[in-house]
């Protein structure tokens, strides 16, 4: 008997392989389930980047933990610098805001950007076109002359989320090398500045 993370995980390998054999020329690795891709740790410290990391698999598996919010939601969790972004989709505004409690109640997590949507999980073929966006965002930027290890891509809806500690110079020309790859319907930049 096959467990029951089988289907999902099988699928989520397949969509990797994909979205990297689409790729194959860009030096990338696609991260979980998430559609963001890279670790962010250019002005950061190796502690902020564990922290993070603990935050987005603490805030998952408390959120997975509830068998409601496992099957009726699509949850994803990045965290930078413990400011904390939820994109996916929560089935209605009481599975949101015990999302919302349950990530609040995390050590570390100073700020929550809510970008739930309040609909039913999104289908896998939506997923697959946001994980081939950061793609070719995360290329971009490369191919602008950006350190996509910087850079912090997430991409929910065709909307892309641009997190990171950058000049304020840099989160410019990362927001103008998004905005001009096809099917982006809008960029949301959330970079901490640094001078």
């Amino acid at each position: 008997m096959r467990p029951r993370y089988a289907p999902a995980f099988t699928r989520l390998l397949a969509a990797a392989a994909l979205g990297l054999a689409l790729a194959a020329c860009t030096p990338l690795v696609v991260g979980g389930a998430a559609t963001g891709a890279s670790i962010v740790n250019g002005h950061r410290s190796a502690a902020a980047v564990v922290d993070d990391t603990l935050i987005k698999f603490r805030a998952e598996a408390l959120i997975s933990a509830r068998k409601n919010l496992r099957r009726d939601t699509h949850v994803d969790v990045t965290s930078v610098n413990g400011l904390v972004l939820l994109t996916g989709e929560a089935g209605n505004a009481q599975y949101r805001a015990r999302i919302l409690r349950l990530v609040r109640s995390l050590h570390g997590v100073h700020r929550i950007i809510d970008q739930l949507r309040l609909a039913p999980p999104s289908s896998f073929a939506s997923r697959l076109t946001d994980s081939w966006i950061t793609l070719r965002v995360k290329s971009a930027l490369a191919t602008d002359g950006l350190d996509p290890a910087h850079i912090k891509v997430v991409t929910a809806h065709r909307v892309v989320y641009l997190l990171g500690i950058v000049p304020k110079s840099l989160g410019d020309k990362a927001a103008l090398a998004a905005s001009v790859i096809p099917h982006v319907r809008s960029i949301v930049e959330l970079f901490q500045y640094r001078s």
